[in-house]
């Protein structure tokens, strides 16, 4: 789906630019694994998202609208990905009809940031999203910066993200083990993802 257009004319000029902290760091694959981007594909782009990640979704033949710019009815199954950066509880352009907005086998994926942590907002955000028909919903932690991840951590799961504490987990043996007893105990109540400093939301329908 999408049109003929030029791509690159769907990205605003200050996000055709390569920032510093990316460039040759090898980083944007990760991303990019996550998305899945193809020529043709329709992008919905929704608050903060780095320049370089829409460079990437450009390059890689995907048409891009700024969720800022929308206006009244928008037609069902338009997009191919919804990607929304959220700072805090609101989303900059949340609507209730979001949803619909994604093509049979569209994503709305969405990143959250806290300081320190997100809290209960990744409980939240995944609730909305099933509330509005998204029946699978996954999260992961991206390591160690939100948009620029080394790896994504599946937070679904307790056997990958007790091996990726393990793995990263330094200082003594008194201080590895008091961490990773309190995450075990927040895993088994399964509100760990709210005690850490990002979270990667990614909804689509269930098949």
């Amino acid at each position: 789906m999408g049109s003929s257009e030029n791509p690159a004319q769907n990205v605003l000029p200050s996000e055709t630019g390569v920032s510093n902290g990316w460039r040759g760091r090898g980083l944007t694959p990760v991303w990019k694994s996550l998305l899945s981007p193809q020529t043709g594909q329709q992008a919905l782009v929704i608050g903060n998202v780095p320049a370089d990640l829409l460079r990437m979704l450009g390059e890689a033949g995907v048409q891009m609208q700024r969720g800022e710019t929308m206006s009244g009815p928008v037609q069902t199954g338009r997009f191919d990905l919804i990607l929304e950066e959220r700072p805090g509880w609101k989303a900059n352009a949340l609507r209730p009809d979001q949803a619909s907005f994604l093509s049979e086998r569209g994503r709305w994926v969405v990143a959250l940031k806290g300081s320190p942590a997100i809290g209960v907002r990744g409980w939240w955000v995944r609730r909305q999203m099933r509330r509005r028909g998204l029946g699978k919903v996954e999260s992961y932690y991206a390591h160690s910066a939100l948009w620029s991840p080394v790896v994504l951590v599946p937070l679904d799961q307790r056997e990958p993200f007790d091996y990726f504490l393990r793995l990263t987990i330094s200082g003594g043996s008194l201080r590895r083990w008091l961490i990773l007893t309190v995450f075990q105990v927040l895993v088994h109540l399964r509100i760990h993802a709210g005690f850490l400093p990002n979270c990667i939301v990614v909804a689509r329908r269930t098949p």
